[in-house]
């Protein structure tokens, strides 16, 4: 070794294979290693080889994702080879964490390792980035401090983008995780053969063989092609056997009868798993006589629940793809049933039983109490009053409506604002309530007595806004921070509510706010920030409206929703990358991920104790998650029928209100989930 390549020095081999070879290299001009990959000569020959790898090259260069091995530089025209430069991790991968492992890796290993693949995929796929050669070797292991072990995947050195023409003819990923239809002349792949790819991945990790190990190329592909999908629990009896149906989903031969993404096989993973951890608690407690819907406990799932002879058939719509996919994997791996509920079908009140991936022992029946309609346009913002007796909606439909939360009636006239309504708050004391947004030129911010319906005072005059995206009071309610984006001019200002001018120097973040928050001490504001390549959560300083010196970074794409837990201790943000994300207020460390969500997540919120936090989202469905634990209380919550832009809890915890694109607001029991 000490051989020079363009300037790197090789230290030693790390690995060979058909196309070149890979080596710890030292940096030039850094004191840091570096993992070289080389290309065969016979590629850097071939004029059309070295077009294909620039391309390629320049496309992986730009991937930046946590879960993404990065690279940092390239050949160039004039080298005699074709190389890359990337980050080196002395971690091994899993292929070779599967060599001691005998017949496969722990569950909950497993599970982490294929969540933090479908991240990275994902991401790409977002970006127009296929990977095609995703296996277990290709998964690189990171030790992490923070977040223990966690995997990165590497080589992309094959990617395609999505409107690539290439058939099978230009098959060159590892054909034990080869998607079928990369054997036939069906039309040019798409992101679906990774997730194929991917369940291969999970497949093998699980029992440690791969899902066809047949004698020979030409029998691998014809398992690919023909051959059912073996049976991982029939290899490893510890295995809950909704894995296999999970397994079943994503290594379907037709393209169409697979997870829409691959964060959605790693949800449904876990829900198998987690389906099985609670039906093992179930059958250790006492049983319980057979109740009727009504008067089910919460969270009874050992059993499907019959409607009684006057509660109505249900009807099962005939679904598109997407919605066949989830459906069955609910039917098969979620363990729980969704039914009418005998005359509460009337009344419009449904029941939703628990999947059985919550915490032992804490239940997950919720129901939609009522469904409040009246807006013309989207409901984008909610607010409970401090009281609880009153929840305010405001739409595009340039109105606020207040609404009785006991009566469940309109509480008066909706306020005319004369902008679209896109964020409004009300003030710790509840006489006021704070409504902002806009478009087309006609943002605007208005403080409004809650006693008389009229404005108090003047509009907060937000210049030459192009957004106004969040509004927050302080908790002690001298302050009213307002998101206003405009050109020269971006980040939160700072009102004075007293006297409805600006307060002091305010916040610049330099980029566009999209989420704001007071810590409930008032003494910070979370703001998200980002665009979409990534995104960062800033705390600032009220006092002195400074940030702290530490972002939060973990999120791969713009942070949209924020919320401080009642504590002041955590934080949770939501975003377009899809999932919710948990800090640490003090250390400014991930305290965790809540990933299930497909599309992103437009809102969060805390129960008044801490416990619990709710999410709504692009995917139409409102989630609980246990905080502690970090897993999904039950099924999803559905009803609405368009996108989730708002949720808030009242304050005494026993209801959550939900804010939809279809321009309804439903209320949900959420007492029985204590």
């Amino acid at each position: 070794m000490g051989e020079v390549l363009a300037g790197y020095t090789i230290e030693r081999v790390l690995g060979s294979g058909g196309m070149g070879g890979v080596y710890l290299a030292r940096h030039p001009r850094m004191n840091r290693f570096v993992a070289l990959k080389v290309l065969n000569d016979a590629f850097a020959a071939d004029a059309k080889a070295r077009i294909r790898f620039d391309r390629e090259a320049a496309l992986a260069i730009e991937l930046d994702h946590p879960n993404i091995i990065p690279v940092y530089d390239r050949s160039g025209p004039e080298d005699p080879a074709l190389w890359l430069a990337m980050r080196h991790i002395d971690g091994g991968d899993a292929a070779s964490l599967l060599t001691g492992a005998g017949a496969g890796l722990p569950v909950e290993q497993t599970l982490r390792l294929i969540t933090d693949a479908a991240h990275a995929l994902d991401y790409a796929h977002s970006r127009g980035v296929l990977h095609r050669d995703v296996k277990p070797a290709n998964l690189l292991i990171e030790h992490d401090l923070r977040v223990g072990e966690r995997a990165l995947l590497t080589d992309f050195g094959i990617a395609r983008t999505l409107d690539d023409t290439a058939t099978h003819s230009g098959v060159l990923a590892s054909l034990a995780y080869t998607a079928p239809e990369r054997f036939t002349d069906r039309p040019p792949t798409d992101h679906r053969a990774d997730i194929y790819s991917l369940g291969c991945t999970l497949y093998q990790l699980l029992t440690g063989e791969p899902p066809f190990p047949r004698t020979g190329q030409a029998a691998v592909i014809a398992a690919h092609l023909n051959d059912p999908v073996p049976s991982a629990s029939g290899r490893r009896r510890d295995l809950p056997t909704g894995l296999d149906e999970v397994i079943a989903v994503a290594m379907a031969k037709n393209p169409d009868g697979r997870y829409r993404t691959c964060g959605d096989l790693a949800a449904a993973a876990r829900e198998a798993v987690a389906a099985r951890t609670a039906a093992r608690a179930r059958r250790r407690v006492t049983s319980v006589p057979t109740a009727t819907p009504e008067k089910a406990p919460a969270g009874a799932t050992t059993s499907p629940i019959r409607p009684t002879a006057s509660a109505p058939k249900p009807v099962v719509p005939k679904p598109g793809h997407g919605d066949r996919l989830m459906s069955r994997r609910r039917l098969l791996i979620g363990g729980a049933v969704a039914v009418p509920v005998t005359a509460a079908a009337v009344t419009g009140v449904i029941a939703l039983v628990g999947s059985g991936d919550r915490p032992a022992g804490r239940g997950s029946a919720a129901t939609s109490d009522d469904v409040l309609t009246g807006h013309t346009d989207q409901i984008r913002a909610l607010a409970f009053s401090p009281d609880g007796t009153s929840l305010a909606s405001g739409s595009l439909d340039r109105t606020v409506r207040l609404w009785d939360v006991r009566s469940r009636r309109p509480d008066g006239e909706p306020l005319d604002t004369g902008h679209a309504v896109q964020s409004l708050s009300f003030s710790p004391d509840g006489l006021l309530l704070a409504t902002a947004g806009g478009a087309r030129g006609d943002w605007a911010t208005q403080l409004w007595d809650i006693h008389t319906r009229q404005l108090d005072g003047r509009l907060l005059d937000p210049g030459t806004a192009t957004s106004i995206d969040a509004t927050a009071f302080s908790p002690d309610g001298t302050l009213l921070a307002v998101a206003r984006n405009a050109p020269g001019g971006l980040g939160a200002q700072l009102w004075n509510v007293r006297t409805q001018q600006l307060d002091g120097p305010q916040l610049d973040t330099g980029i566009a706010v999209s989420a704001m928050a007071f810590s409930p001490d008032g003494a910070l504001v979370a703001t998200g920030v980002g665009s979409g390549t990534g995104s960062t959560v800033k705390l600032w300083n009220v006092n002195s409206r400074r940030y702290l010196p530490t972002d939060l970074t973990g999120h791969v794409d713009k942070v949209v929703s924020i919320a401080f837990s009642p504590d002041g201790t955590l934080l949770a943000t939501g975003s377009l990358d899809t999932t919710v994300r948990l800090w640490d207020v003090r250390t400014h460390l991930p305290a965790g991920v809540l990933i299930g969500h497909v599309g992103t997540v437009f809102s969060v919120g805390f129960t008044p104790d801490g416990t619990r936090v709710a999410s709504g989202g692009m995917d139409k469905t409102v989630r609980l998650w246990d905080v502690n634990s970090h897993t999904r209380i039950g099924q999803p919550l559905q009803g609405h029928t368009d996108q989730i832009s708002a949720v808030r809890f009242s304050p005494d915890g026993t209801l959550l209100a939900s804010a939809s694109y279809d321009r309804t607001v439903r209320l949900w029991n959420v007492s029985a989930t204590h």
